[in-house]
């Protein structure tokens, strides 16, 4: 590897509680930007993350079904949902 990239122990570490979660590292970059961004469109988490609109539905659905993220209408716009 000409990069040297190594592998920290906190790395280490999160790797093997996410494999216990059940969350994914992509998951996680969705759930990190929601919660950095609490009441986020899923429009916006594609465009913060440079993901498509079909990975980041899937994900958000994920989560939600696995309780980490909650949606409610969105009052502006009735066609999306704010993610928290």
């Amino acid at each position: 590897d000409i990069t040297k990239r190594q592998i920290t122990k906190g790395q280490k570490f999160t790797v093997r509680t996410l494999r216990d979660t059940g969350i994914g590292t992509g998951e996680l970059d969705v759930l990190h930007t929601i919660r950095k961004n609490p009441g986020i469109t899923q429009a916006s988490v594609c465009r913060i993350l440079g993901i498509d609109k079909g990975l980041a539905a899937r994900q958000t659905a994920s989560l939600e079904g696995k309780g980490y993220i909650t949606r409610q209408e969105n009052p502006e716009d009735g066609r999306s949902q704010l993610l928290f």
